[in-house]
This record gives structure tokens, sequence and C-alpha cells, in this order.
């Protein structure tokens, strides 16, 4: 193989993402509703029913991708995000919607809510700018994904944020205005029967603009008591998933290190300074193990190569870590259910 070939390997992989399961349970609740079937929700997803029934299981990024792509699929509903965001309450925060239920107003609301997001979906990162009247709550997808996707993503935050807000305010509450960074849909009616404000399509951002007067109303359940302990709470769950996450991913990083020469699970125990007996447990209770993390590091590149080159199988087969293009073409076939050939044509 050419040498050019041998410095190609790069490190793609997304940072990993640490995300409870609500967001499976909404779109399992709204399939239910419609009469849908729920059982390929988790098709290649990598994840098990026991799993998911356990509100304490923390799944990846790429692993809700997978759930969110097939549940567009078997609803043919572009606007699914639309219909989960609206659908959220509170209680689906777990602590952080304790949390804000305790808060003494808007501002509060608002503070804890985007400071201890990260305690329930990491997903879209938030971003808060302040005017002299207004409010404007900014988001956007984690990562780089599909427009069918991207919607979903926005429109579960965008519409989800306005949910929550009439659960904190009241059912009347109007934000000033929603923004869209994709074109305007079909669907467009839908939209403007939940915000009820005016709609801006084709944005550079998407965002829900707030007035000022709203985030200072004050809110009659405010408990400082259960606000702080909530808070303290919500604390600890961020330092756990902070921890959890920059395990998976430095070891996610170690095997993407040396081009061709993948580290054995006790030499990425050593570079991570603990004993292999204790990486394979640390693993095991994040529901994962150092071979999941292998072949989706070898799934994320052989994917890349078969998208981004002209590569013959044999090379990119080798750049992944086989031995020969037969165990490579079982392993991609058993991962994603296509052959590499017919994946590349269909990208």
């Amino acid at each position: 193989m050419h040498q050019t070939l041998r410095s190609a390997l790069a490190p793609f992989a997304r940072q990993d993402c640490a995300i409870p399961t609500y967001l499976f349970h909404l779109i399992s609740s709204i399939f239910l509703h419609r009469g849908l079937n729920t059982a390929a929700l988790t098709q290649d997803a990598g994840i098990g029913d026991e799993e998911l029934s356990n509100n304490n299981t923390l799944i990846s990024f790429d692993q809700s991708m997978v759930i969110v792509n097939n549940a567009l699929a078997l609803s043919a509903d572009p606007a699914l995000g639309l219909a989960v965001g609206s659908n959220e309450s509170l209680s689906d925060l777990g602590m952080l919607g304790y949390a804000i239920a305790s808060c003494k107003n808007g501002w509060d609301a608002l503070r804890i809510s985007e400071s201890y997001f990260q305690t329930t979906t990491n997903l879209t990162h938030v971003q808060m700018n302040l005017g002299e009247a207004e409010c404007s709550r900014c988001s956007w997808p984690t990562h780089d994904v599909s427009a069918a996707l991207f919607r979903f993503l926005v429109d579960e935050d965008l519409s989800g944020h306005v949910k929550l807000t009439r659960d904190f305010l009241d059912d009347n509450y109007v934000p000033l205005a929603v923004h869209f960074a994709y074109p305007e849909p079909k669907e467009i009616t839908l939209y403007q029967a939940f915000f009820k404000c005016p709609l801006v399509f084709d944005a550079q951002v998407s965002k829900v603009v707030i007035h000022r007067d709203d985030l200072e109303r004050n809110n009659q359940s405010y408990n400082p008591v259960t606000e702080s302990l909530a808070i303290k709470l919500c604390d600890e769950m961020l330092l756990q998933q902070d921890s959890n996450r920059s395990l998976i991913g430095k070891v996610h990083l170690a095997l993407l290190r040396t081009p061709e020469k993948y580290p054995s699970i006790q030499e990425v125990a050593e570079q991570l300074a603990m004993s292999e007996r204790s990486l394979r447990r640390r693993l095991t209770e994040l529901n994962t193990s150092y071979k999941e993390i292998f072949n989706q590091v070898r799934l994320e590149l052989a994917v890349r190569y078969l998208q981004d080159s002209n590569l013959a199988m044999e090379d990119i087969a080798q750049l992944v870590g086989f031995s020969d293009s037969t165990s490579f073409y079982r392993s991609f076939k058993k991962w994603t259910g296509k052959a590499p050939s017919a994946f590349r044509t269909s990208v």
C-alpha cells in the first residue's frame, strides 16, 4: 500500500455524548398514540429494550441519531421533531425539571436550565444573547448531521423550550419570534398553530426570541430549599457525565492515535494509568466495552473512506484494521446491513 494511504488516517470520530433515554420514550409515546409499531425504532442502534427501559441508561449521540433516523422513516413525518418537543414536560427532564419548577422567576429558570442542560441532553449547543428588551436563546446541533436530522433537532429543541416555558409560566406564553436555520417546510401551519408568533425560516441561526418581561415573571411555586437541593444533585450528575464522556472519549482517541496499529485494551489501560481490569469495569458501568468502541472507530473510518475516497476495498480493509477484505466485508455488513460496495454506491 502507498505511503500516502498510511498517512491518510485522522481522528474523525465524534466526541462521545452521554444522553438520557427520555427522547426515545417521547418518540415511542407518539408512535403508540399514532398506532405505529415501535419495535423497529432501535434497529442498528446497538442498544436493547432492557437498557432503554432504565431511565439511568445513557446513550451516545450516534445511537440517538440512528433512533431518530428510524423514527423519521417509520413515521414518514418530517415534522416529528415539532411533535416531540411540543409534548415534552418538566418531569421528562428529571432532576433538572424539578430544579426549574422550583425557581424564583423566568431569569432564574433560564439560568439554571442552560447551566445544567447537559444533564438532560447533548444533542444541541445553546447560547444566550441578552439585549435591552429581549433575550435570544440560540441553538444548533452538537455535530454535523443530515438535513432531515438537522430539522428534527432544531424543531425538538425550539418547540421543547417553548413548551417547557409554558409549563413554568402559563399556557398563554408566546415568544416574540422563532427563527429556523432551514427553509420553510410544507407543514408551516403546524408550526404557526404551536408557536403562535412570527416565524422566520432560512435564518442564519435557529433561536427563540424572548421578551425580558416574561423572564421577570415570578413563579408562585418558588421554593428555595428544593431549588438548592435539586441544583446540588444536578451538579453531581454533570460531574459524573463529564467523567463518563471523558473516559469513552479517551479510549476512542487512543484507538485513533496510531494508524493501522490499534492498541490492545491492556495498552490503552496503561496509557490511561489504570489497570485493564479497572478499565473493563468502568466501561461496563457505562454500558459499553473496548470491543464496542473499537468496532465503532473502525466503522466510522470505513464509512468516511467509502464516502470520501476512491480507495480499493483491500486498502480500506487494511486501514481500518482487518487482515483481509473478506473479514472487512462480513463485519461491515453486520454493522450496517449493507456490503461496503453497496454502501459506497448509495452515498
